[in-house]
């Protein structure tokens, strides 16, 4: 069940059906999650309560708008101090570094399954809080 004092992701990938899933799997762990299937969307979020989130999941293809990559800079020149993630399905080492000179501190591979990514979430947070 999801509390005040729960963390809070904003999870960011461009199919809505995913951003559903995915959210829905974090409340049922108990970790809030607005999701979104936009970019700018999910900027404007993020920009009206940038303290208001623990962390910022964002797939790195997000045709039509900012990469994911993009969306990541941009989050951290509003808050140099948020833990943002970047996912793909295809993790190539250029996108790995450009990630790390921009402040992101971690890039995953996106899992398969709904669940594993709701745990793999779950699971950075645990780390978080560590």
């Amino acid at each position: 069940m999801v509390s005040e004092s729960s963390p809070r992701v904003l999870y960011v990938d461009d199919e809505p059906t995913l951003v559903f899933l995915i959210t829905r799997a974090l409340e049922k762990l108990g970790i809030a999650a607005k999701g979104f299937a936009s970019t700018d969307e999910a900027l404007a979020a993020f920009g009206r309560e940038p303290r208001g989130f623990t962390l910022v999941l964002t797939d790195l293809s997000m045709p039509g708008g900012m990469s994911g990559l993009e969306l990541a800079q941009a989050v951290l020149a509003i808050r140099p101090d948020t833990h943002v993630v970047i996912a793909s399905g295809c993790i190539d080492p250029a996108d790995v570094r450009r990630a790390a000179d921009i402040g992101v501190r971690t890039v995953i591979q996106k899992p398969a399954k709904v669940a594993e990514m709701a745990q793999l979430v779950s699971g950075l947070l645990r780390d978080l809080r560590s």
